[in-house]
């Protein structure tokens, strides 16, 4: 059985979960538990965790069972640790869009541009994040995505306050443009999900949505008729 290599996580992955799974370890042991961390992570995001059986794991990393439980574990040891190293890929590119320089909706704009690459180059972890959220209760092993949603609303709100500063944005208006903004945070994730046969919208279409965001519909038409 062989791994599809389109669905194995790319290089920026594969340094946060030797960060996690094996820091400091010699070379060999980081590359052994690394072939059973991708595989974990392909069988979880294709099969779900349920469907997915210890054997397949080390079937398709070529290892044997008691490899497997020699560097982790249990199953569930494999999964937490491959929610942690999802979200320490997430939270990096959180932190880097946080800092960039710029108005606020050229920060978005980035902002967003960044997740939405993110999503595409990992859309087996997004599948599988979100198979967490919302699948079944007792289909995956509990997970606190608590820190992930706080850190996200942070970054959002931190951005937010930059636009009131400038005056593209009043104090009292701030909550709901969070989430419209948490709306399309989610919203740019089922095209991944569901594979339409049309895309909802691609990368390019980012800040226009930011600008439709702020300035709204109604807002939108009127400027193109007084520019015509």
């Amino acid at each position: 059985m062989n791994p599809d290599a389109r669905n194995i996580p790319g290089e920026r992955f594969r340094a946060k979960a030797l960060e996690v799974i094996s820091p400091g370890a010699p070379p060999q042991e980081q590359k052994t538990k690394l072939r059973i961390f991708l595989a974990a992570a392909q069988l979880f995001a294709q099969r779900g965790y349920n469907g997915t059986a210890v054997r397949e794991i080390v079937e398709l990393a070529g290892v044997t069972k008691p490899t497997l439980y020699y560097y982790f574990k249990n199953k569930e040891d494999v999964y937490i640790k491959l929610m942690d190293s999802a979200f320490a890929v997430f939270s990096q590119v959180l932190e880097e869009s946080a800092r960039r320089p710029g108005s606020m909706r050229q920060r978005l704009a980035a902002l967003f541009t960044s997740i939405f690459q993110l999503f595409e180059e990992y859309v087996d972890l997004v599948r599988l994040v979100n198979s967490t959220i919302y699948g079944p209760r007792g289909a995956t092993p509990d997970y606190d995505l608590d820190p992930g949603d706080t850190q996200i609303i942070g970054v959002f709100t931190d951005i937010l306050r930059t636009g009131e500063a400038e005056g593209e944005l009043a104090p009292q208006d701030r909550h709901m443009i969070l989430v419209l903004l948490l709306g399309l945070f989610r919203s740019m994730q089922l095209p991944l999900l569901v594979e339409p046969a049309h895309p909802v919208f691609s990368q390019m279409d980012i800040p226009r949505l930011i600008d439709l965001v702020f300035d709204g519909a109604r807002h939108s038409i009127h400027g193109e008729a007084a520019r015509a």
